[in-house]
């Protein structure tokens, strides 16, 4: 199988005028193309910290990261920000919509800053919308949405590229029994279909449980 990331992180520090917090000392990650993983662990322990880190959002830290075959630390500014856009899917807590665009146009966003958009089909925008249900909410601004489907609108913006990786922060945590089953099922059909690799950090172990690999963060003494 084809590995996708192979990260080692000596130590990640958070520094504050009176404290400094270090986190993920010594944590190393090796994942495979189309894998499913969850992370799981007690508030604190640097569960969306490591998604920073892996979505290259987060390059403050000691050690090495190997992506999609190339060390990070080779990568210039504009590589990583082609990288974040095009390879990367997103669906993080702190996502947030615009409100002067529709949610028409917040989900298709990341379309306007790819270099190419040979992926992308109108016939995938349809089904994205359909199989979340928000179709009868894309002209709408999102301060006139639910936060349940504001959440909905990140999801399909995050995997409207049909990114090589996605990584999701609490992906279900503010929508009921019914929205939360169709996002994970649109996303693990998206692994099944196009070997999409997925990270999900979560505190509901049900969705946990539905990945194939499950990784327990613990706070080290």
């Amino acid at each position: 199988m084809k590995k996708i990331i192979d990260l080692n992180i000596q130590e990640k520090v958070y520094k504050s005028k009176k404290s400094q917090i270090s986190i993920l000392n010594n944590f190393t990650l090796e994942v495979n193309a189309g894998e499913k993983i969850s992370i799981v662990g007690q508030s604190g322990v640097g569960k969306t910290t490591l998604l920073n880190i892996l979505g290259l959002l987060d390059v403050n830290y000691k050690g090495t990261y190997r992506l999609f075959g190339s060390l990070t630390d080779d990568l210039n500014a504009s590589q990583l920000a082609q990288w974040r856009n095009q390879k990367i899917g997103f669906i993080l807590q702190e996502s947030a919509l615009i409100n002067s665009l529709t949610i028409e146009d917040n989900i298709k966003l990341p379309l306007l800053y790819a270099k190419s958009s040979e992926n992308y089909r109108e016939k995938d925008f349809e089904n994205i919308t359909n199989a979340l249900g928000i179709k009868s909410i894309l002209k709408k601004k999102p301060f006139e949405c639910s936060g349940g489907e504001k959440s909905r609108a990140v999801f399909a913006r995050g995997i409207i590229m049909k990114p090589e990786l996605i990584l999701c922060d609490e992906p279900t945590a503010s929508l009921d029994i019914d929205n939360s089953e169709r996002i994970m099922n649109l996303l693990f059909k998206m692994n099944e279909d196009f070997n999409t690799t997925i990270i999900t950090v979560t505190h509901d172990l049900e969705v946990a449980n539905r990945h194939e690999k499950v990784i327990h963060l613990k706070r080290r003494t």
